[in-house]
């Protein structure tokens, strides 16, 4: 994760900088139901090291908006932002040192995941039958799972997906 610190997460006018993983106490909020007066809706924003960390950090920040979506939904949330993640760091073909943006908004209906990275594009293509098993489940699980998804290429590419109660 970058040492700058900068502005990652709104809630309720507050602004939550970015603190090495070794030293975040993530705790669970308790659930509100949906609909229930004062509910929180936030939007987490990282820019992370185009490393080996990058998907856990992903996971860890999508922690800290527990409380603001349901369960299911933030549980999705991580499996899939930890694909794209995961994707942006080993098929962007972007230059050494490059980061990866990650931006995770959550309210009480839906999770929509941004990531960006400093590659060249890419067009989506359809799982076929000959890959390999043990890779190229990303954005099939991202077409399975999430409510809307797409990918973006200008300014620089981006793949977001939204997850939605049902």
């Amino acid at each position: 994760m970058s040492s700058q610190p900068v502005p990652t997460a709104r809630a309720s006018g507050a602004t939550v900088l970015p603190l090495p993983l070794t030293e975040r106490r993530l705790a669970a909020i308790p659930d509100r139901p949906t609909g229930a007066r004062g509910a929180r809706s936030a939007t987490v924003r990282l820019q992370l090291d185009a490393g080996p960390e990058a998907a856990y950090a992903a996971r860890a920040a999508i922690a800290m908006l527990e409380g603001c979506a349901p369960r299911e939904l933030l549980d999705d949330a991580r499996l899939l932002a930890s694909e794209v993640v995961t994707n942006a760091v080993r098929h962007a073909g972007a230059p050494a040192g490059s980061t990866v943006e990650l931006e995770v908004a959550a309210s009480a209906d839906r999770v929509r995941v941004e990531v960006v990275d400093h590659g060249r594009g890419f067009t989506p293509r359809p799982r076929s039958a000959d890959q390999s098993k043990g890779s190229g489940w990303g954005l099939h699980l991202v077409q399975r799972l999430a409510s809307r998804w797409g990918v973006d290429g200008q300014p620089r590419p981006r793949v977001w997906f939204e997850l939605e109660s049902a």
